[in-house]
Order: C-alpha cells, then sequence, then structure tokens
C-alpha cells in the first residue's frame, strides 16, 4: 500500500495531455504548449496594448511560442548529454522560491488560482522555472574557454565586423499632429529621400551636410555606436550590417517615414571602453551560434492538436491536464484506504 502512495508523484509526473510538440525524442504536452501561447500573447498585449484573437497574431504568437519550446527542449537535451544536472543549492533555491510563492499569495488554494489564471499545470511551473537554470547551466560549459578563444586579435576581429557607428537620415510621413500624410504627399517625400539617397552615395558626397539639411529626426545628430544584435531587433536598422562601411543605403521605407543609413567605423577608443562588455557579447554570439546549430539537428513534429487551441480556448487543455490528474490522485489514495481498510 505504501508503494502507491510511493506511485503517485511519478504518477502525477506522467501527462494525460496529448504531445503537441516534439522536439528530438523530447515530448511537450498540449497543456504546456497552451501555456507558452499564452506567454506569448501576455508579451505581445504588454507591447501593444491590444488583445490578440485575430488570426495575425494569434499565428505570431503560435510561432513564437513553438520557437521557445524547441530552444528550451534543445537546451535540455544538450544539458543531458553533457551530463549537466542542477545542484543541490540550486535545486533547494527553486523549492524555496516556490514555497516563498505560495506564501505570499496566500496559500496553496491561491497558488492554484494563480496556476489558472496564468494557464499552468504545478508541473509546468516547475518545468518553466528550471529552464533558465539548465540554459545557464550550459551556457556556462559552452563558454568554459572563452578567455583562451578570444584572444584580443580576434575579439578586435569581431569587434569590427559585429560593431559599426549608424547615421541615417529621416524623411517623415506624417504631420504635426501625427496624422499620416495622403498618399500624394508621402510619394513626393519619398522621391526627395531617392534623390538624396543618390546624391550620397556619390563618391566624395558630405553625408553629414546632408543630414543637417534633410534629417527630421531630431535624435540623430553626429551618429551613434551599435552592435549587430541592437541593429538586428531596430525596425529600421535591420539591415544596417548588409551594408559596406561607409556604404549609404537606398530608402527604407517604414509606416510613418523612411530612412537613408550609412554604416561608418566604430572609434578605437570605443573598443578600448567597452571591451568587457564586447568580450561578453561575443560569448553570447557563440553560444547563439551553437544553439542555432543545435536546433537544426532535431526533428520537430508539431502534432494537430495545436491548431485546435487558439487563444480563446486554453484553459480547455490546461484544465483537462489538471482534471485528469485530480482523479489519478483521487484513484490512488482510494486504492490505498481501501487497502488499509482490508489490513484492519
Amino acid at each position: 500500500c505504501l508503494s502507491l502512495l510511493m506511485l503517485l508523484p511519478l504518477l502525477t509526473g506522467c501527462s494525460p495531455s496529448p504531445t503537441a510538440v516534439t522536439v528530438g525524442d523530447r515530448e511537450v504536452d498540449a497543456s504546456e504548449y497552451a501555456f507558452y501561447l499564452h506567454f506569448n500573447r501576455i508579451s505581445t498585449e504588454e507591447e501593444s496594448g491590444t488583445l490578440l484573437y485575430d488570426e495575425e497574431d494569434t499565428r505570431l504568437a503560435r510561432e513564437a511560442a513553438i520557437e521557445q519550446i524547441i530552444t528550451n527542449e534543445v537546451v535540455r537535451i544538450k544539458c543531458e548529454e553533457f551530463e549537466l544536472e542542477l545542484s543541490k543549492a540550486q535545486k533547494t533555491a527553486l523549492a524555496e522560491a516556490k514555497d516563498n510563492l505560495v506564501e505570499a499569495l496566500g496559500g496553496t488554494a491561491a497558488y492554484l488560482e494563480y496556476l489558472n489564471q496564468s494557464y499552468l499545470t504545478d508541473r509546468a511551473y516547475d518545468k518553466f522555472q528550471e529552464n533558465a537554470y539548465y540554459s545557464q547551466l550550459l551556457y556556462d560549459y559552452m563558454t568554459r574557454d572563452s578567455q583562451s578563444f578570444y584572444t584580443d586579435e580576434s575579439l578586435r576581429k569581431y569587434f569590427g565586423s559585429h560593431y559599426a557607428t549608424v547615421k541615417y537620415i529621416y524623411f517623415n510621413f506624417t504631420d504635426e499632429d501625427g496624422n499620416l500624410l495622403d498618399r500624394e504627399a508621402r510619394e513626393g517625400i519619398l522621391d526627395t529621400a531617392s534623390a538624396v539617397a543618390e546624391s550620397a552615395q556619390q563618391d566624395g558626397a558630405d553625408f553629414d551636410a546632408l543630414m543637417v539639411e534633410y534629417n527630421e529626426d531630431l535624435s540623430m545628430t553626429g551618429g551613434f555606436p551599435i552592435s549587430k544584435l541592437e541593429a538586428a531587433s531596430t525596425e529600421h536598422l535591420t539591415t544596417l550590417f548588409d551594408l559596406e562601411e561607409n556604404q549609404v543605403s537606398d530608402p527604407i521605407v517604414m509606416a510613418d517615414g523612411c530612412y537613408i543609413l550609412k554604416r561608418s567605423p566604430v572609434s578605437a577608443s570605443y573598443y578600448d571602453e567597452n571591451q568587457r562588455d564586447i568580450f561578453l557579447a561575443a560569448c553570447n554570439d557563440r553560444f547563439e551560434e551553437s544553439m542555432a546549430q543545435w536546433k537544426s539537428e532535431y526533428a520537430v513534429k508539431v502534432a494537430k492538436v495545436v491548431d485546435k487551441i487558439n487563444l480563446s480556448n486554453l484553459s480547455e487543455y490546461v484544465k483537462k491536464q489538471q482534471k485528469a490528474v485530480h482523479l489519478l490522485r483521487q484513484s490512488v489514495c482510494r486504492i490505498y484506504c481501501q487497502s488499509e481498510e482490508g489490513v484492519k
């Protein structure tokens, strides 16, 4: 009978929820996928202030959820391969953090309500909290030789290819009240921008002088240094590193205006003053390159149930999991109690 109780944690750790995503030989069930879909809905709502229930936003949230799942599962796969395990101190820290959360919320009932509101099961909560620890374990393992890997010469080479000074000329498509100008007005501005870009691309052109004459972004004065990663996450600068040094782009059209970019080298003094940050950025890029390679090596299967889960029915898939676990607990406890009665 005691063995039945000992089996309870193992049984409740099994997932009665259908498999949603498989990465390599690791399976993620529908309830966990539902949480990631909700997690990405929250992120987008915080940025845009809008609810995510239309088809396009659901698609974007779904893509982000699956990408996060793939990343987290590949991290676990590689940690197992490299025999990287959480330490006793890390496990204790996770347990204490969970206990503190339950206490801060006001007890177990409040914690369960918190899980419901977050579209989480208890098992998914634990796994989600562990993710950061496993990611750090893998990062530390993969970058452990970075001090010797990045000599001064190789770090300067990295700096030259991953950092630049950006200058741009911005042409505004809106009026003084922030309203978008009519199509004819925008096309006239774009014609001007194209002519300015053509002039700036000529040998010996004075880009700074053109900035003074045409630029409508007061924050852009003499240019500023930027990393490749920062540029990639800035909408109008995503193509900056496609340019050669001192090359000028054609007009890049955005919703509210257009930009003409110029990529210039960063001063040597910037490297000397920011060498530690550049080293850390190089370590991060090295790790991300390894992750990208690993993620391409494992087969990813997305089950049909994923198409059935949307931002309006998330709770159905989480509650199914919670209900199944609850019934499983009841069954085991009932068997145990009947066994105890038989002994008496």
